[in-house]
Protein backbone atom coordinates (compact mmCIF):
# COMPACT_ATOMS: atom_id res chain seq x y z
CA UNK A 1 0.00 0.00 0.00
CA UNK A 2 1.49 3.37 -1.19
CA UNK A 3 2.26 6.45 1.52
CA UNK A 4 -0.58 8.41 -0.53
CA UNK A 5 -3.15 5.64 0.27
CA UNK A 6 -2.22 5.55 3.89
CA UNK A 7 -2.82 8.90 4.53
CA UNK A 8 -6.39 8.70 3.17
CA UNK A 9 -7.17 5.89 4.72
CA UNK A 10 -5.90 7.37 8.13
CA UNK A 11 -7.64 10.57 7.71
CA UNK A 12 -11.16 8.54 6.55
CA UNK A 13 -10.98 6.99 9.91
CA UNK A 14 -10.59 10.24 12.13
CA UNK A 15 -13.63 11.68 9.37
CA UNK A 16 -15.54 8.96 10.13
CA UNK A 17 -14.87 8.70 13.97
CA UNK A 18 -15.17 12.78 14.11
CA UNK A 19 -19.01 12.06 12.42
CA UNK A 20 -20.23 9.66 14.73
CA UNK A 21 -18.68 11.89 17.49
CA UNK A 22 -20.85 15.02 16.24
CA UNK A 23 -24.18 12.68 15.76
CA UNK A 24 -23.59 11.23 19.27
CA UNK A 25 -22.57 14.12 21.46
CA UNK A 26 -26.22 16.04 21.03
CA UNK A 27 -28.02 12.65 22.63
CA UNK A 28 -25.12 12.54 25.03
CA UNK A 29 -25.07 16.15 26.02
CA UNK A 30 -29.20 16.41 26.24
CA UNK A 31 -29.06 13.55 28.20
CA UNK A 32 -26.49 14.67 30.92
CA UNK A 33 -28.69 17.98 31.03
CA UNK A 34 -32.24 16.75 31.69
CA UNK A 35 -30.90 13.92 33.96
CA UNK A 36 -28.43 16.81 35.96
CA UNK A 37 -31.74 19.19 35.39
CA UNK A 38 -34.26 16.06 36.99
CA UNK A 39 -31.58 15.66 39.82
CA UNK A 40 -31.78 19.72 40.68
CA UNK A 41 -35.81 20.22 40.43
CA UNK A 42 -35.05 21.74 37.01
CA UNK A 43 -36.87 19.41 34.61
CA UNK A 44 -40.70 18.40 36.26
CA UNK A 45 -40.85 15.94 33.82
CA UNK A 46 -38.65 13.10 34.14
CA UNK A 47 -39.52 9.01 33.81
CA UNK A 48 -41.47 7.60 36.90
CA UNK A 49 -43.28 11.13 37.55
CA UNK A 50 -46.71 11.72 38.56
CA UNK A 51 -49.01 14.56 37.46
CA UNK A 52 -52.22 15.05 39.15
CA UNK A 53 -54.28 18.46 38.17
CA UNK A 54 -56.84 19.86 37.34
CA UNK A 55 -57.96 22.75 34.25
CA UNK A 56 -60.93 24.39 33.50
CA UNK A 57 -62.73 26.23 30.42
CA UNK A 58 -64.80 26.93 27.82
CA UNK A 59 -64.51 27.17 23.99
CA UNK A 60 -67.38 26.58 20.95
CA UNK A 61 -68.39 24.78 18.32
CA UNK A 62 -68.95 24.58 14.53
CA UNK A 63 -72.79 24.42 15.52
CA UNK A 64 -74.37 27.37 18.06
CA UNK A 65 -72.72 24.63 20.88
CA UNK A 66 -71.01 26.42 23.19
CA UNK A 67 -69.31 24.25 26.45
CA UNK A 68 -67.85 24.44 29.25
CA UNK A 69 -65.52 21.68 31.10
CA UNK A 70 -63.48 21.11 34.18
CA UNK A 71 -61.23 18.44 33.38
CA UNK A 72 -59.05 16.55 36.16
CA UNK A 73 -55.74 15.03 35.26
CA UNK A 74 -53.82 12.22 36.36
CA UNK A 75 -50.54 11.51 34.43
CA UNK A 76 -47.75 9.04 34.80
CA UNK A 77 -44.30 9.88 32.57
CA UNK A 78 -43.41 6.33 30.74
CA UNK A 79 -39.78 7.16 29.12
CA UNK A 80 -37.56 9.69 28.16
CA UNK A 81 -35.85 10.87 24.74
CA UNK A 82 -33.14 13.23 23.84
CA UNK A 83 -33.04 13.19 20.29
CA UNK A 84 -34.38 16.08 18.12
CA UNK A 85 -36.38 17.26 20.23
CA UNK A 86 -35.52 15.83 23.48
CA UNK A 87 -38.54 15.44 26.29
CA UNK A 88 -40.66 12.84 27.72
CA UNK A 89 -43.86 11.08 27.14
CA UNK A 90 -46.72 10.46 29.51
CA UNK A 91 -50.12 8.82 29.76
CA UNK A 92 -52.86 10.69 30.66
CA UNK A 93 -56.16 10.07 32.32
CA UNK A 94 -58.90 12.69 32.43
CA UNK A 95 -62.29 11.95 33.93
CA UNK A 96 -64.04 15.44 32.84
CA UNK A 97 -67.24 17.58 33.57
CA UNK A 98 -68.62 19.42 30.29
CA UNK A 99 -71.94 21.92 30.27
CA UNK A 100 -73.02 22.06 26.74
CA UNK A 101 -75.42 24.91 25.49
CA UNK A 102 -77.49 25.33 22.75
CA UNK A 103 -81.11 26.61 24.22
CA UNK A 104 -81.54 23.67 26.51
CA UNK A 105 -78.28 23.00 28.87
CA UNK A 106 -76.74 19.53 28.36
CA UNK A 107 -74.75 18.45 31.53
CA UNK A 108 -71.84 15.02 30.45
CA UNK A 109 -68.90 13.28 31.36
CA UNK A 110 -66.32 12.64 29.38
CA UNK A 111 -63.60 10.52 30.12
CA UNK A 112 -60.83 10.12 28.14
CA UNK A 113 -56.97 8.34 28.02
CA UNK A 114 -54.05 10.61 25.94
CA UNK A 115 -50.58 10.92 25.48
CA UNK A 116 -49.06 14.12 26.32
CA UNK A 117 -45.45 14.70 25.09
CA UNK A 118 -43.46 16.97 27.03
CA UNK A 119 -41.21 18.97 25.39
CA UNK A 120 -37.67 19.79 27.16
CA UNK A 121 -36.60 23.57 26.97
CA UNK A 122 -34.06 24.41 29.75
CA UNK A 123 -36.44 27.13 31.20
CA UNK A 124 -39.41 27.67 33.56
CA UNK A 125 -41.59 27.05 30.22
CA UNK A 126 -42.61 23.02 29.04
CA UNK A 127 -44.71 23.15 25.73
CA UNK A 128 -46.43 19.93 25.95
CA UNK A 129 -48.47 18.23 22.87
CA UNK A 130 -51.51 15.93 23.97
CA UNK A 131 -53.34 13.62 22.32
CA UNK A 132 -56.08 10.94 22.27
CA UNK A 133 -59.51 9.68 22.94
CA UNK A 134 -62.57 8.56 24.93
CA UNK A 135 -66.04 7.76 25.39
CA UNK A 136 -68.80 10.50 26.67
CA UNK A 137 -72.14 10.86 28.12
CA UNK A 138 -74.53 14.03 28.32
CA UNK A 139 -78.19 14.48 29.82
CA UNK A 140 -79.28 15.22 25.93
CA UNK A 141 -78.32 14.80 22.88
CA UNK A 142 -75.42 16.39 21.93
CA UNK A 143 -75.61 17.74 19.82
CA UNK A 144 -79.03 18.20 19.03
CA UNK A 145 -80.51 16.15 16.71
CA UNK A 146 -77.46 13.39 17.58
CA UNK A 147 -77.26 10.96 20.78
CA UNK A 148 -76.50 10.73 24.36
CA UNK A 149 -73.64 8.60 24.17
CA UNK A 150 -70.44 10.10 21.97
CA UNK A 151 -67.00 9.16 21.33
CA UNK A 152 -64.27 11.69 21.77
CA UNK A 153 -60.99 12.29 19.85
CA UNK A 154 -59.01 15.21 21.28
CA UNK A 155 -55.52 17.15 20.44
CA UNK A 156 -54.64 20.32 21.20
CA UNK A 157 -51.25 22.48 22.48
CA UNK A 158 -50.39 23.82 26.08
CA UNK A 159 -47.61 25.07 28.15
CA UNK A 160 -46.60 24.03 31.84
CA UNK A 161 -45.30 26.99 33.32
CA UNK A 162 -43.41 26.23 36.67
CA UNK A 163 -44.21 27.61 39.59
CA UNK A 164 -41.01 25.76 41.61
CA UNK A 165 -39.64 22.34 41.52
CA UNK A 166 -42.75 20.28 41.83
CA UNK A 167 -45.78 22.78 40.47
CA UNK A 168 -46.61 24.61 37.61
CA UNK A 169 -49.66 26.47 35.74
CA UNK A 170 -51.10 25.17 33.16
CA UNK A 171 -52.60 26.88 29.77
CA UNK A 172 -53.95 24.91 26.70
CA UNK A 173 -56.02 25.40 23.81
CA UNK A 174 -57.73 21.81 22.74
CA UNK A 175 -59.72 20.71 19.73
CA UNK A 176 -62.31 17.93 20.49
CA UNK A 177 -64.24 15.98 18.50
CA UNK A 178 -67.85 14.59 19.76
CA UNK A 179 -69.50 11.66 17.00
CA UNK A 180 -71.88 8.47 18.06
CA UNK A 181 -69.72 6.62 15.48
CA UNK A 182 -72.90 6.09 13.32
CA UNK A 183 -73.77 3.37 15.47
CA UNK A 184 -77.19 5.38 16.07
CA UNK A 185 -78.41 7.38 12.49
CA UNK A 186 -78.36 10.38 12.42
CA UNK A 187 -74.73 11.63 12.96
CA UNK A 188 -74.43 15.59 13.24
CA UNK A 189 -70.95 15.77 15.08
CA UNK A 190 -69.80 18.32 16.99
CA UNK A 191 -66.00 20.22 16.51
CA UNK A 192 -65.27 22.11 19.43
CA UNK A 193 -62.60 24.54 20.05
CA UNK A 194 -61.50 24.94 23.70
CA UNK A 195 -59.27 26.71 25.76
CA UNK A 196 -57.88 25.80 29.16
CA UNK A 197 -56.76 27.31 32.64
CA UNK A 198 -55.49 24.72 35.58
CA UNK A 199 -52.53 23.44 37.55
CA UNK A 200 -50.44 20.50 38.52
CA UNK A 201 -48.82 19.48 41.10
CA UNK A 202 -45.77 16.77 40.36
CA UNK A 203 -44.90 13.69 42.43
Amino acid sequence: MRAGQRWWIRWGIVWALGVLMWVGSPKAWAQERLQEEATQGRWLFPPGRIEVGAQVGGGFSNRPVQLLKFVPRLGYVLTQQEVLLPGSVEVVGEPSYFAAFEGRTAHGVDVAALLKYNSWTGTKLTPYLPGGGGLSYASIRVPPGGTNFNFTLQAGLGLHYAMNHQSTFNFEWRYQHFSNGDISPPNPSLNAIIFLLGFSVLY
